[in-house]
């Protein structure tokens, strides 16, 4: 069943729309990975593989909630949150196409999720980042997120949401 969408504008004053997830997003959401650069990305994310990235997008789909956002009919960026047991925190992941970075959608996409969480009543949400990732360390604390390790290379972030 489709989800509601919302509407935003990216930095070059283009629409693009955002919205919870269904199983009908499979579909697209595999092809923003297949043509998907660097992969991996992260941490090995997205996998390079096309069968273990299938796995992967259908495992978060079993565990998470999987918020995208869309131009026209394809999806241009994928975010996900996969809470903890007692699910008042979870880890955040966000994955922008290429072609999409530097607009101001990861930033829209992170802020969206974050708001859901706050209102489902969630304490907290973290995710792990490269130090060397400038680009995303920038949108993490540009919306709230701070260290909360002292490692080298990886980095825990987190924010809180109450």
């Amino acid at each position: 069943m489709k989800q509601e969408r919302i509407t935003r504008t990216d930095k070059t004053g283009h629409s693009f729309d955002m919205g919870i997830s269904c199983l009908e997003d499979v579909p697209p959401l595999l092809e923003m990975y297949r043509t998907f650069s660097p992969r991996p990305a992260s941490q090995g994310l997205p996998p390079e593989d096309s069968e273990t990235c299938h796995n992967w997008v259908r495992n978060l789909f079993t565990i998470g909630d999987n918020l995208l956002a869309w131009r026209g009919g394809s999806v241009i960026a994928h975010a996900a949150l996969v809470p903890d047991t007692n699910c008042k925190s979870g880890e955040f992941v966000i994955f922008v196409d290429k072609k999409e970075r530097n607009l101001g959608i990861g930033t829209h996409l992170t802020r969206f999720t974050l708001e859901r969480y706050r209102q489902r009543g969630f304490d907290s949400i973290w995710l792990t980042v490269n130090v060397t990732n400038y680009v995303a360390v920038r949108l993490y604390r540009k919306v709230g997120f701070i260290y909360c390790d002292t490692e080298c290379y990886e980095r825990t972030m987190i924010i809180k949401l109450t």
